[in-house]
């Protein structure tokens, strides 16, 4: 961020535009916040595409003896998570972009729309990641299945002979999803926090020391 064109604009102003705060230093801390949070996006989108190159690539490795329909299911679940991943991604994108304007630092109500815009990408990386819990699951169970997906699907629909036959396979499905939700909760939940929402909650503060003016 140039502050030095900032504080020219600043100078520069006349009474009747838009009010500027005179302390800088407030605008120089959300301009930091800012690298930081563009930095955070391209580390999570290199991630994810390492991420989904590991995924393309699980059902090709014999260890995993992902095979027929449950190779077929494991893709189609992979591509709707993609294109899941892609809508909160746009948001993140379209956030990335407007940050590097200057504009976006040169009055609160600019600052607010920026708060607002990352508030918003940040509800969309957590409702998208929670709506595709359950598909997630479902590529686990493929995964760690090692070829026993059919004997476990098979199982599951017959769920009532399952349970007099098989009582313990039914609890230890139920204690893996409820575990595994648990866990992807919780990351979904730091991850979200960590890399977006600690910074938010900067901005959110910047806001309300505007505010007190």
């Amino acid at each position: 961020m140039n502050f030095d064109e900032l504080q020219k604009q600043w100078d520069s102003q006349s009474d009747d535009q838009i009010t500027i705060d005179p302390n800088l230093e407030r605008y120089r801390k959300v301009g930091t916040v800012l690298d930081k949070v563009r930095k955070n996006i391209r580390n999570e989108f290199l991630l994810w595409v390492g991420a989904m190159v590991f995924l393309v690539l699980v059902p090709l490795v014999d260890l995993y003896k992902i095979v027929g329909i449950a190779r077929f299911t494991y893709y189609l679940i992979l591509v709707q998570m993609l294109l899941a991943s892609l809508g909160y991604y746009r948001r993140f994108f379209y956030f990335y972009k407007s940050t590097k304007q200057f504009e976006v630092l040169n009055s609160r109500e600019n600052l607010l729309k920026l708060y607002y815009d990352l508030k918003f990408s940040i509800d969309s990386y957590k409702t998208i990641s929670y709506v595709m819990i359950p598909q997630g699951l479902i590529m686990y169970l493929i995964m760690f299945s090692v070829g026993k997906v059919d004997v476990w699907i098979e199982k599951l629909y017959n769920l009532k002979d399952m349970v007099l036959q098989d009582p313990s396979f039914l609890v230890w499905i139920i204690l893996s999803a409820i575990v595994s939700i648990v866990f992807i909760v919780v990351i979904i939940e730091i991850m979200a926090y960590q890399y977006y929402g600690k910074y938010l909650k900067q901005i959110k503060n910047t806001l309300d020391q505007l505010d007190e003016r």
